[in-house]
């Protein structure tokens, strides 16, 4: 709550009087989350017990398998779940509400809790008499169950919290503004923002103001349990008003916010906050923390490392290939931007006829275009051209995941970037990559239009604003299998 030590002035003195009017409470029922978090634990560890023993019975019991690799390997997974779940966080209900959230934590936890049973395996020397296929498919299908369950939950919620028959809600709000036009309106935008999980019970001016209810009133409806969070909006001009409201609310068991009036002001990200005592509200915040930033440098060293000594030979192969095939050096440079408009040179191999390159990039490479090489299609259709990059990442230049870096000069439209659209230079607040959020959804080739930038923008946005390590590692699975079947590339 952004609330402060309120003086101990009576307040309710200095309001004004006007008649009073008792409103009427909106009768919503409130979903019990936390029973329900329960019951779909209890779901989790039960069909997967059921699915390992289901498995077990089809494949190897007519195989005469060992039986006694069934029971320890239960026990063992109830006691990894319970940990890969604790460290995960996935009875959280702030997880259940999170959608995106709620699912890649499900697979993180699955991916722990079959670790956590492989290196037991191997510790104590077991991982001989395991079936490797019963544990593989074992693990599979309660990932697919357990993700099952949270996709159907999450439907039936929605479908829940919108019928108009059920009146159902996660938090039941009474709202007050300044006016009886402006607490309407406040309510119905609370109501749509938060996906009707936040249902408002009654949106009323504040008391002390004309057609407001009495002090009474509120502190009946908070005590008999009605609502459990009251709104205070558009007080900027009645500030005496709330503060007589928030003297006897803070005294009272109920969840008190308070939305400041941000009409005509750009705040695209909106995190309360506090300096010392006083509340804050951070409009515009880092992408990444220090962890994640450092979390995100170990992956690139890691990834980027490996990738080097993996695709070594084949470097060296493309490199006599791009000899063999046209004259010229086998690496080229060029200026791109990149973290807050810093200047770098990106290496690629060389896919262009050495006379016809173009350093500045005021023409992008279309298809067909005839200054490509013949090894040059090749290596651009695959995207190998980009594998010299791994030296941007490993210097500290680049990412493995990120927005592309695009050349200095470039233009969309006969217009430069940084001039077509206003929120270009945003996607500059971290590292650029070798491939991207953009780029697995289809934007690649040429930007000749400013559909095109907008859509790339948007997504490269999306991607620094939701950053987490198995959005990246989903990012690398999506771009090996694009290498292969991307049809756009050229």
């Amino acid at each position: 709550m952004l609330l402060t030590r309120l003086p101990s002035t009576d307040f309710s003195s200095r309001t004004r009087s006007f008649d009073t009017v008792l409103p009427t409470l909106t009768d919503y029922r409130r979903l019990d989350l936390h029973s329900i978090v329960v019951k779909i634990a209890i779901l989790d560890v039960v069909g997967a017990a059921a699915l390992s023993v289901a498995i077990f019975q089809c494949y190897l019991a007519p195989l005469n398998g060992n039986r006694d690799q069934l029971w320890p390997a239960l026990g063992t997974f109830v006691v990894a779940w319970l940990l890969a779940s604790q460290s995960q966080c996935l009875y959280q209900e702030e997880t259940f509400l999170g959608g995106r959230r709620m699912l890649l934590r499900s697979v993180a936890t699955c991916v722990v809790t079959f670790g956590i049973i492989l290196a037991l395996a191997f510790c104590f020397k077991l991982i001989g008499s395991v079936s490797r296929v019963w544990l593989l498919a074992w693990s599979v299908s309660t990932l697919a169950w357990v993700l099952l369950i949270r996709i159907l939950w999450q439907r039936r919620l929605v479908y829940r919290l919108r019928s108009k028959r059920e009146r159902l809600c996660l938090d039941r709000a009474l709202v007050f503004a300044g006016s009886t036009d402006s607490a309407r309106r406040v309510a119905n935008a609370v109501e749509i923002e938060s996906g009707y999980r936040v249902r408002v019970a009654a949106s009323v001016p504040l008391p002390g103001l004309p057609g407001a209810p009495t002090f009474a009133w509120v502190e009946d409806v908070v005590r008999c349990g009605a609502i459990d969070r009251v709104v205070i909006a558009d007080f900027e001009k009645a500030k005496d008003e709330t503060n007589a409201v928030l003297v006897r609310l803070i005294r009272l068991a109920v969840d008190v916010t308070l939305m400041p009036n941000f009409d005509g002001l750009f705040t695209p990200v909106m995190h309360e906050s506090r300096i010392g005592w006083m509340p804050a509200v951070d409009v515009v915040t880092r992408p990444l923390s220090a962890k994640q930033a450092l979390a995100k440098r170990t992956e690139d060293l890691i990834v980027a490392g490996l990738a080097f000594l993996l695709t070594l030979p084949l470097m060296a192969l493309i490199s006599i290939a791009i000899k063999l095939d046209s004259p010229g050096p086998v690496l080229f440079r060029q200026k791109r931007a990149g973290f807050h408009e810093t200047t770098f040179r990106v290496w690629k191999f060389r896919t262009m006829y050495h006379e016809m390159q173009d350093p500045g990039s005021v023409r992008q490479t279309s298809r067909d275009d005839s200054r490509v090489t013949r090894v040059g299609r090749i290596l651009r259709r695959t995207s190998l051209d980009e594998l010299p990059q791994l030296f941007n990442v490993l210097h500290g230049e680049m990412s493995i995941i990120g927005p592309r870096p695009h050349a200095m000069n470039m233009t969309a439209a006969g217009v430069p970037l940084r001039e077509a659209l206003d929120e270009y230079e945003s996607r500059h607040r971290i590292k650029p990559g070798i491939t991207g959020w953009a780029q697995v959804n289809g934007c690649r080739g040429e930007v000749d239009s400013e559909d095109k930038l907008r859509r790339r923008i948007s997504l490269d946005c999306y991607y620094i604003e939701n950053w987490s390590l198995a959005l990246d590692a989903w990012i690398i699975a999506r771009t090996v299998a694009l290498i292969a079947f991307d049809s756009q590339a050229y």
